[in-house]
């Protein structure tokens, strides 16, 4: 792709708002094959935009972590005691460091459950597979509650426990992170996911359940087993 065509389409499709850093990293991803060319935004939010994007036949995701806007203190609060990471020295090496345990985590979680696939982090852009078909983003639980509540439910706590399992504990669940995709759930945004030995780790937990269980409670569904939120936290606990 010739490199003045590409500044241009990446310039139209975000309208002018990456800085030289960002545009640099997505030349290199291109550049790598990690995807071709960007046709349109997704979303947008405070800590990042996500773009869509196509890779030969395949459809990718484009996350790129706000330098400026995105909640420094916050970010810091959950990396700090992350073993996988070593010390940052400035606010851009904090939110290059923000991309690169999204996509770790992703990079666990995708062994047991459905999430976006991750495929490649330079800087703050990470590509990932994109959940959805022709650019239009699979829908959030908050603007699709799902036909089964209970059902979909169990497969989201099941979820959870599958994560538990492989050392991770998402952090940041509820309607706006979990989408609904053919009445089947996919777990997005993992940025703020931590291992299980992280001090926060089991507070994260119990805050996860209690998000989840007051969404779908809304819809009348129960657990299945009939357990208490502490029983259900136990259950994901457990070691099989």
């Amino acid at each position: 792709m010739d490199k003045r065509q590409s500044e241009y389409e990446l310039r139209k499709v975000s309208e002018g708002v990456f800085d030289k850093s960002s545009l640099m990293a997505l030349y290199k991803l291109t550049s790598h094959g990690h995807f071709e060319r960007m046709t349109g935004i997704v979303s947008t939010g405070k800590e990042a935009n996500v773009y869509h994007a196509i890779k030969g036949s395949e459809e990718v995701a484009i996350k790129i972590f706000a330098i400026e806007t995105s909640d420094f203190r916050t970010m810091d609060r959950y990396l700090r005691g992350d073993r996988r990471f070593s010390a940052w020295k400035n606010k851009r090496q904090l939110i290059y460091t923000w991309a690169r345990k999204e996509y770790c985590n992703l990079s666990r979680a995708i062994e047991r459950i459905r999430c976006p696939r991750p495929i490649a982090v330079e800087k703050n852009v990470l590509v990932m597979g994109f959940i959805g078909k022709d650019g239009v983003s699979a829908p959030r639980l908050k603007e699709l509650p799902p036909e089964d509540a209970t059902k979909f439910l169990a497969e989201v706590m099941n979820a959870i426990k599958e994560l538990y399992s492989l050392g991770i504990v998402h952090g940041d669940l509820s309607e706006y992170n979990i989408l609904n995709w053919n009445e089947e759930p996919y777990i997005i945004d993992f940025s703020m996911g931590v291992l299980l030995d992280h001090p926060l780790a089991e507070e994260m937990l119990v805050r996860d359940v209690k998000n989840v269980l007051a969404y779908f409670r809304r819809f009348g569904a129960k657990d299945e087993a009939g357990r208490t939120d502490a029983e259900i936290v136990d259950w994901i606990k457990k070691r099989v």
